[in-house]
C-alpha cells in the first residue's frame, strides 16, 4: 500500500514561479493559484501597473517585460533566479491574444504579428527558462487553446495556426528537457469568461455558444487556473509533453458552427 500523502503532492511551499502575462484575467487566477498554495510568484506584464496590483494582493514580486524581446525575457529570468526559495523553478506563459486575419486580407503584418504573440515569444521562454533551471529542475506550463488541435478557418486561421505550433513547440521541447528534470505541458482552454471577452460580447452571444458546449457553459478563469495548478505541482511529478483541453468536451465535436469572440 502507498504512503503518499497527496495533500502534500499540492504544496508548493518555498518554490518560486514565473508567470508572463499574470496582469489580469487567467494570468492572475493562476498568480491567485499558486499562491494560495504557497509558491512565491514573480508576476510579469507588459504594463507595470498590472503587474503590481497582482504581485501586491498575492505576495508577489512584480515586473514590467516585454516578453517577445529576447533582452526582456533574458533579464526577466535572472531576475527571478535571484529570488530566494527551494526546489525547482516554475514557469506559467499566458500571453497570447487573437488578431484576427482572414486568408483574403492584404495585411500580411497582422499574421506575423499574431505568431509574434502567440508563438514566438514561447520559445524565448523555453529557452531562457530551460537556462535558468539548469541543475536545479523545474516545469513549464503553456496556455495553448484547442483551437491549436480542432480546425479553425476564417478570422480565427492565423491564431489557430500559431497555437498549432505552441503545441507542437512544447511536446517537443518537453522531449528534449526530460533528461534535465524539466517537464513541459499545454493547458489548452476553449470559450473561456476573462474579463475582456465578457467586456467585448453581449450576453445573447454567450448563451449560443453555450449551447455548442457539451457541458453547457463557458469556462472560467478558475477552471484554466485549475489544470495549471495541478500540472505544475508534484502531483503531475511524472506528465509532460501533454496538452490537457479544458473546454467543456467542445474539442470532442463542435454542435452548429464556431463564431470568434470580439476581442
Amino acid at each position: 500500500m502507498s504512503n503518499t500523502d497527496y495533500r502534500n503532492l499540492l504544496s508548493l511551499h518555498g518554490q518560486v514561479f514565473v508567470v508572463l502575462g499574470a496582469g489580469q484575467g487567467i494570468g492572475e487566477e493562476v498568480v491567485r493559484a499558486l499562491s494560495q498554495c504557497g509558491a512565491r510568484v514573480v508576476c510579469v506584464d507588459s504594463v507595470l501597473e498590472r503587474a503590481q496590483h497582482v504581485a501586491s494582493a498575492n505576495n508577489g514580486i512584480a515586473l514590467a517585460a516585454d516578453v517577445t524581446k529576447p533582452e526582456e525575457m533574458d533579464r526577466v529570468f535572472s531576475e527571478a533566479s535571484k529570488v530566494q526559495g527551494s526546489g525547482p523553478l516554475g514557469v506559467v506563459n499566458v500571453v497570447g491574444m487573437v488578431l484576427r486575419n482572414e486568408l483574403a486580407s492584404e495585411d500580411t503584418g497582422s499574421w506575423k504579428r499574431q505568431f509574434e504573440l502567440v508563438l514566438d515569444h514561447v520559445w524565448l521562454t523555453l529557452h531562457f527558462g530551460a537556462k535558468a533551471m539548469k541543475d536545479r529542475g523545474g516545469n513549464m506550463v503553456f496556455i495553448g487553446s484547442i483551437a491549436g488541435h480542432v480546425v479553425r478557418s476564417g478570422a480565427a486561421l492565423a491564431y489557430a495556426s500559431a497555437k498549432a505550433g505552441l503545441h507542437h513547440l512544447a511536446k517537443g521541447a518537453a522531449q528534449e528537457l526530460a533528461p534535465s528534470g524539466i517537464r513541459v505541458n499545454v493547458v489548452a482552454p476553449g470559450l473561456t469568461r476573462t474579463p475582456r471577452l465578457v467586456a467585448n460580447n453581449s450576453a445573447e452571444y454567450w448563451k449560443q455558444e453555450s449551447s455548442r458546449i457539451p457541458m453547457g457553459r463557458p469556462g472560467e478563469t478558475s477552471d484554466v487556473a485549475s489544470a495549471v495548478l495541478y500540472l505544475a505541482s508534484p502531483l503531475a511529478a511524472y506528465v509532460t509533453g501533454n496538452v490537457i483541453a479544458v473546454d467543456g468536451g467542445s474539442s470532442l465535436g463542435a454542435v452548429g458552427s464556431f463564431k470568434l469572440a470580439a476581442s
